[in-house]
């Protein structure tokens, strides 16, 4: 399995800049303006001024918002400067860093140091971490399943990813609900059942691509009863939504079926065209 880190979870108090900025008018007044003619970097550098002066102030949450902007428009060297610099008093911090460590972003690779920030996370009391704990489990599951940073152990990853996907909770780490259904599906032993489970789970809270594994499941009837109309259901509406692996299989469901006008439609996808080879007559 080839896997990716977890987003920064939405803070519950500010979700993001734009949010920050409509709480504090009186500070952002350039959001009255009309902003059609300004770049994307003349709104970045105007934003940039604004957290400065906030910063100035001694606004805490303004030296947090300065890093996100670092690192959302991919200056990770400025991020992971910032993230350093307010790591013991900002726990959304210390979890970009344990990101940027573990993924080489803006710096060397270091996974054992993006471990240990993460570890921070799940093992911290404060109330102020809670909404990042079930992203940092699912991202230490991932660092014992690839065995970076610590011993290798898929016993502990799934571990972990069970504690993050928390029973399905649409507010724990759908991402870790998605992985379990696709770890369940390709070890060995397999457990098809739990796989649909947690594919079903994941979909559930809107998982793209335990959408499309579903689709797949109902299809060939691994660990479900064979559907065939709830497997092209799945691959339809994750088709629709960009699932370039769904978009593929029904072209070459509709091919074999010789549902011509149909495997057309989907095989003009430019992302189906990169999936799927037309076979040969």
């Amino acid at each position: 399995m080839k896997l990716t880190s977890e987003k920064l979870p939405k803070n519950p108090s500010y979700t993001s800049l734009s949010h920050f900025a409509a709480k504090n008018t009186k500070v952002f007044q350039w959001r009255k303006e009309k902003t059609d003619h300004y770049s994307h970097a003349d709104l970045v550098d105007k934003a940039l001024q604004l957290l400065k002066e906030r910063i100035r102030r001694g606004d805490t949450m303004a030296y947090f918002l300065r890093g996100q902007l670092y690192f959302e428009e991919g200056w990770y060297e400025e991020a992971l400067e910032q993230f350093e610099e307010i790591k013991e008093k900002d726990h959304q911090a210390t979890y970009q860093l344990g990101v940027m460590y573990y993924d080489g972003l803006g710096t060397v690779a270091d996974s054992e140091k993006g471990v240990e920030y993460m570890k921070k996370i799940v093992d911290s009391p404060c109330p102020k971490a809670r909404h990042l704990k079930f992203a940092a489990a699912y991202n230490l599951g991932r660092a014992y399943y690839e065995g970076k940073g610590v011993k290798r152990s898929d016993k502990e990853a799934e571990r972990l990813w069970l504690f993050a996907a928390d029973n399905g909770n649409p507010k724990a780490s759908v991402k870790a609900q998605s992985i379990l259904g696709l770890y369940y599906s390709t070890k060995e032993p397999k457990e098809l059942e739990k796989a649909f489970y947690w594919h079903s789970e994941a979909c559930g809270n809107g998982n793209l691509e335990s959408q499309g594994a579903l689709g797949l499941m109902y299809f060939y009837g691994q660990g479900i009863r064979q559907d065939t109309e709830a497997a092209l259901q799945c691959l339809r509406e994750a088709a629709e939504r960009g699932n370039v692996y769904a978009q593929g299989n029904l072209v070459e469901y509709y091919y074999k079926m010789k549902f011509f006008t149909k495997c057309v439609a989907f095989s003009k996808s430019p992302n189906s065209r990169l999936m799927f080879k037309y076979p040969k007559r």
